[in-house]
């Protein structure tokens, strides 16, 4: 009995103290492809936004443009 209880003690803190980085990355990509296209998007809408403006800018302005 006194060689197992290091043993199991010795078992007990590894499955404590470890984790399985198989399952921790895959969860990490799931987030990583479930939320990536977000900077993206909120970049393309602030691009759109400051187009518009300088095209409203612009037509205020007359400046000559055909359109």
């Amino acid at each position: 009995m006194t060689a197992t209880l290091p043993a199991r003690l010795r078992t007990w803190l590894v499955q404590t103290f470890t984790y399985d980085s198989g399952t921790q990355a895959a969860d990490a990509m799931a987030d990583a492809t479930r939320w990536g296209w977000l900077p993206a998007l909120s970049g393309v809408a602030v691009g759109a936004d400051l187009a518009r403006a300088k095209y409203a800018e612009t037509l205020s302005k007359g400046s000559g443009l055909s359109g």
